[in-house]
């Protein structure tokens, strides 16, 4: 069951992180500058397929909104959550077994073609 904690916990600056099937997701509270200048306060979503972390899937994978950190803004990530979710079930059902697949890394710069540094 898709869940996220209540607004207490992120307000608190707490990484949530949590699976429904192979779908993979974090939550996490910070800041980004305001419109008006200053600063609001957001709570950043990921979602990427396992078997593995994010850091170990290929960024085109994974998928990021940011919301406001207010009753509201959580309630509109855990809306997306859902439809991320229902939109494609068999996404999240037929993810490879970690005993099958390797992480991903991330090019070195050599294969970016890219000169290794002196």
């Amino acid at each position: 069951m898709l869940e996220l904690p209540r607004l207490l916990y992120f307000q608190n600056k707490n990484v949530y992180s949590a699976c429904e099937a192979e779908m993979r997701y974090r939550a996490a509270p910070g800041k980004r500058p305001a419109e008006g200048g200053g600063e609001e306060a957001v709570l950043t979503v990921d979602i990427w397929p396992g078997p593995w972390t994010i850091d170990y899937t290929d960024p085109a994978l994974r998928s990021r909104r940011v919301f406001p950190l207010s009753e509201a803004g959580l309630a509109e990530a855990a809306a997306w959550l859902a439809e991320s979710y229902h939109s494609d079930p068999e996404r999240w059902r037929s993810a490879p077994s970690i005993l099958d697949c390797e992480p991903w890394t991330a090019p070195s710069a050599a294969e970016n073609g890219e000169e290794a540094p002196a």
